[in-house]
């Protein structure tokens, strides 16, 4: 073998080696990128899980919070108002609401449905016209006067019917299946809810809601007052969020209803009707 045979065979094999080592550089490369998604993914899912453990936690302390009946025991207020606490990994946030100061879509008149559904429309192309054709057709579709429990997804009706999806989602917050009444509790209904009540304008709300938040009694309600009556529970969604001091959330919501006090246990006993969790 020639001398300049052997350099273009040393060449060639110094070229062979230098692919090799940049396959399997790239090889590495691709594994280490693999290994580093596995391992960013598993602490998400494990961010989360702790943010739902917490959230669970915030459930706990709700449900705590809803058994106080004495006159003495601090109780936030039923009317969906926000409880911030800290806990060891973050913050828990809880609101409860009282199903009783919702509107029953199973119960509900045209009277009171009609000007609901336009309140919650409102700058999503949803007017009067559009608000009493969809109140009229939930009506129809209960069947006889009376009759509960023919809905059960307040969303996933509203949608059908042609209500925006975002507000059909927010529906939840004033809207209900629990309620079994037609009236509704103005000391735990939400402001939209009462802004959509004839009768009550914008100062009257303003009102109800300052009192109440004060503990003090009703204002005069006028013809309103036809509306308005009922008691709290015994049906409450409660909304738990979980905040890690890494910024991860997950929420809870659980629909329970108040079955009484065990004098055994010396708590108060709930019936979940329903939970889900958003992570």
């Amino acid at each position: 073998m020639t001398s300049q045979s052997r350099g273009r065979f040393r060449g060639f094999i110094l070229l062979t080696v230098l692919w090799i080592s940049l396959g399997m550089l790239l090889a590495a490369a691709s594994y280490l990128a693999t290994q580093r998604q596995t391992a960013l993914s598993t602490r998400a899912e494990v961010e989360t899980g702790r943010a739902v453990e917490l959230a669970r936690s915030g459930l706990n302390v709700a449900l705590a919070d809803l058994g106080r009946y004495e006159p003495d025991q601090a109780r936030s207020l039923r009317d969906g108002t926000p409880v911030t606490i800290t806990m060891a990994e973050g913050q828990v946030t809880y609101r409860i609401f009282d199903e009783g100061g919702k509107l029953d879509i199973n119960q509900a008149p045209v009277q009171l449905l009609a000007p609901t559904l336009q309140q919650l429309g409102e700058g999503q192309g949803i007017d009067a016209f559009d608000a009493v054709t969809i109140a009229r057709a939930i009506i129809t579709q209960r069947g006889d006067e009376g009759e509960r429990g023919n809905f059960r997804s307040i969303a996933l009706l509203l949608t059908e019917l042609g209500f925006p999806q975002e507000a059909s989602l927010e529906a939840r917050r004033v809207l209900t299946t629990y309620n079994i009444d037609a009236q509704i509790n103005p000391i735990t209904a939400p402001p939209p809810l009462l802004a959509a009540i004839p009768g009550l304008g914008p100062s009257d709300v303003s009102t109800i809601v300052e009192r109440r938040s004060q503990g003090l009694s009703m204002p005069r309600l006028g013809t309103a007052s036809v509306w308005l009556g009922g008691t709290e529970g015994p049906v409450y969604t409660v909304q738990a969020e979980g905040l890690l001091t890494s910024g991860v959330r997950a929420q809870v919501i659980a629909t329970v209803a108040i079955q009484g006090l065990s004098f055994r246990g010396g708590r108060t006993e709930y019936d979940f009707l329903g939970m889900e969790i958003l992570r």
